[in-house]
């Protein structure tokens, strides 16, 4: 999978968009030249190598991306390898180019923060929108996050015959909550976490080796030892295609399948910190860090839907590891575990976007507080006020999933995801960039590469409502006419 790397026209973009920004048009929106690059400091920590940037990416995406894949490729009659792979390839593609696209955008305009790139290129009045989208989309996921972390220990527990106190899922999240998750989510920069990543990542690959593995020992094959163990509806259930249909079919569960793809390569929300934290950045390093992070990333996902549906076929559940046995199978338990590492090793990288939207309309608010006084103002953007509201923020996530599952927040996290991650990897950085474009004057260079910005958005609204299309017939069955969802708790 290729990704956008620096070329002749970027150059030319940076160059132009740079003497646009200085038109006459361009310096009568006012603009605050201080923008805040991570939550609760001013100061750009360039602290990322590319190596542990491109791993940080990983741990960022592969959590949430690859579990659903091979779901998505049995969805409707299923989905022939060859378009399979093809959707990722190009899904992962253009989310590459959006995020770099966000940090030319950073070069082109001289801001580093969302809120100063939209007030550059659109309007300072509107730029709220923006903070607001990414406040919402990484509340939610955490919350998504923390129910499936839930959901997981107190399954584990059970499984690894710990004492029956640990069995409580609510006891079993505050517990992880408090450590390792308040201390990780408390970092000032996402270089701190570099080392949480590592952790995770192991976890991942070690996932993505067990999958592959079953698939290729058969333990859960109509002969396998597993098989007649699992419920009927985890038992595989092989597609009859003839081999033209297994390489190449093409149906309407393709539309599942795109669906997942456009939103398992969101990490836009990190975009701006991962840049400005890139030691020595530049476009070209940073380009390749995205680069190496995504191809990594492609890997695991191609794997774990390839191999994934290749065990289970039509059988493949939403959450992959549902399908494998609870208890009896020992590496299965293990995936599990690997499983929630990674998931609680990507959980404060999402939590990093929740205080960049979060504390920018904060500061935003602090700062336009007419009645506040200067040492007042001071006072509401100091260190120890932010990890405060940080905490206070955690502890709200963590009761509210308490409270449910993954299951039960699962519709409203859907919407949020189609309509607000959509919004953050395609609709926002292309329409920012369509913007940046305009002011360049070689039209030559400019105008195809605005034209497919202006494409990008039109993916990002389709998507959007085809995402809140299936998360509602998904809930309600409302379209499918097949009813209300029921949750088995």
């Amino acid at each position: 999978m290729r990704h956008a790397g620096m070329s002749l026209s970027s150059c030319r973009f940076l160059k132009r968009a740079r003497g646009g920004a200085a038109s006459p048009k361009a310096s009568s929106i006012p603009i605050k030249t201080t923008s805040h690059v991570t939550a609760g400091t001013t100061e750009a920590h360039h602290g990322l190598s590319v190596t542990s940037l491109a791993i940080n990416i990983m741990a960022d995406l592969c959590p949430h991306g690859m579990l659903p894949l091979a779901f998505g490729m049995a969805s409707e009659g299923g989905t022939g390898l060859v378009p399979a792979l093809s959707l990722l390839v190009l899904f992962g593609s253009l989310s590459a180019y959006t995020l770099i696209s966000i940090a030319r955008a950073c070069e082109a305009t001289g801001e580093y923060s969302f809120r100063g790139i939209w007030s550059r290129t659109l309007h300072p009045s509107t730029a709220w929108i923006i903070d607001a989208g990414i406040t919402f989309l990484c509340f939610g996921c955490c919350i998504f996050y923390s129910a499936f972390i839930g959901d997981l220990s107190a399954a584990l527990a059970q499984a690894l015959g710990a004492p029956a106190v640990l069995h409580k899922r609510w006891l079993c999240l505050v517990a992880l909550h408090i450590f390792p998750l308040w201390p990780l989510c408390l970092m000032k920069n996402l270089s701190a976490l570099q080392y949480s990543s590592i952790v995770g990542v192991f976890g991942i690959l070690y996932t993505t080796a067990f999958v592959v593995k079953r698939q290729c020992d058969g333990s859960y094959g109509p002969s396998g030892h597993f098989h007649a163990l699992i419920d009927a509806v985890y038992r595989p259930q092989t597609p009859s295609y003839s081999a033209f249909e297994k390489l190449f079919r093409l149906g309407p569960g393709a539309i599942s399948l795109m669906n997942m793809a456009c939103v398992a390569f969101t990490t836009h929300y990190n975009g701006i910190a991962y840049y400005t934290e890139l030691k020595d950045r530049n476009l070209s390093r940073y380009s390749g860090a995205v680069g190496l992070g995504f191809l990594a990333s492609f890997a695991v996902f191609a794997l774990m839907m390839v191999f994934g549906f290749g065990t289970f076929g039509f059988a493949a559940q939403p959450l992959l590891l549902n399908n494998y046995h609870r208890t009896q199978d020992a590496l299965a338990t293990g995936s599990r575990l690997a499983t929630a590492f990674s998931i609680m090793c990507g959980f404060p990288l999402m939590f990093a976007g929740l205080k960049t939207g979060f504390f920018s309309l904060w500061h935003s608010n602090v700062e336009s507080a007419r009645r506040l006084s200067p040492r007042l103002r001071v006072a509401l953007k100091s260190d120890t006020v932010i990890a405060t509201v940080s905490s206070l923020l955690l502890a709200a996530i963590c009761g509210i999933a308490c409270l449910c599952t993954e299951e039960d927040v699962g519709f409203v996290i859907g919407v949020i995801g189609a309509v607000l991650g959509t919004s953050v990897v395609y609709i926002i950085p292309a329409l920012l960039n369509t913007k940046l474009l305009a002011r360049v004057k070689d039209t030559a260079v400019a105008k195809p590469e605005k034209r497919f910005n202006q494409g990008l958005i039109v993916i990002g609204v389709v998507f959007a409502l085809l995402g809140t299309y299936m998360a509602i017939d998904d809930q309600f069955g409302i379209f499918s006419g097949r009813g209300p969802k029921v949750h088995m708790h």
